[in-house]
């Protein structure tokens, strides 16, 4: 009787064993996959694959940037495109046409009291700084540019070969400026010199910047003094306009450090 009541003991305890390992496998049974979490590899910072990575992270972003910027710059002329088509309103056409040409009539003055040159409109100016429009012969625009002054002149030229001047004020704090201001707008610089207009030294600095679409700008900033000032006159055109609005720029710097006795005239204080 004993021996009867442990076998069928050990019979039932044998099926409860076996029949949830049946199961597991059958293929009407719940199928569970266990799931191996990956352990990421650490990188040391600042080794060639940090690096590696942290470039590319900044490649994706600057072209990130550079499409939002060819969006908003899209947007801009298709609203314009509307605006010249008629689609604006017709009392805001008639009030801004005519100033429009007064603006386009009226010469366009340098702080030196002279005309600045044909394709130089002026735009939006400031009490510190005068913005122009340059256009080519046929009225489109082929670039930009600003003078502005950068603070007054602290002395003479005369340097002992080492340390390179304009108007007293080193050279090293004025290309200082640029590459700051480089930094800010995704620009680099590219080669600065000095070179002699009108009679005086001039500190050239060149760099370049991203346009839209990918497209490099040259951006070229001339440092000169006059009347006890260094002024800066700065250009944004494209590579191939380049050359063209360097040879404007320079009458202009030649403009401004020229001795004038009617100095009254200018608009930059």
């Amino acid at each position: 009787m004993i021996r009867a009541i442990a076998l069928s003991l050990a019979l039932l305890i044998g099926i409860g064993v076996i029949v949830p390992f049946a199961t597991d496998y059958a293929e009407a049974g719940a199928k569970k996959h266990r799931k191996y979490a990956k352990k990421k590899k650490k990188i040391k910072k600042y080794s060639k694959k940090w690096w590696r990575l942290y470039r590319a992270r900044m490649n994706r972003k600057k072209s990130l940037q550079a499409r939002k910027r060819a969006l908003r710059l899209r947007q801009i002329r298709l609203a314009q495109a509307k605006q010249e088509n008629g689609d604006a309103p017709v009392k805001k056409s008639k009030q801004t046409m005519p100033k429009a040409g007064k603006e386009d009539n009226s010469p366009t003055l340098l702080p030196s009291g002279e005309t600045a040159p044909k394709t130089w409109k002026k735009s939006q100016s400031t009490q510190a700084e005068l913005q122009f429009r340059v256009d080519d012969e046929s009225g489109s625009q082929l670039g930009s540019a600003s003078i502005s002054v950068v603070g007054p002149a602290m002395g003479g030229d005369e340097g002992n070969g080492r340390i390179k001047t304009v108007g007293g004020v080193p050279t090293t704090s004025l290309r200082r400026n640029v590459i700051d201001r480089m930094i800010k707008e995704n620009g680099w610089v590219v080669n600065d010199f000095q070179k002699e207009i009108g009679g005086k030294k001039v500190y050239v600095v060149v760099a370049q910047s991203e346009g839209t679409g990918g497209r490099v700008q040259s951006r070229v900033f001339y440092f000169a003094e006059a009347d006890g000032r260094i002024y800066s006159v700065s250009t944004n055109s494209p590579n191939d306009s380049s050359e063209r609005i360097a040879v404007e720029s320079e009458k202009v710097i030649n403009s401004l450090v020229r001795t004038r006795q009617n100095t009254q005239q200018a608009e930059l204080k």
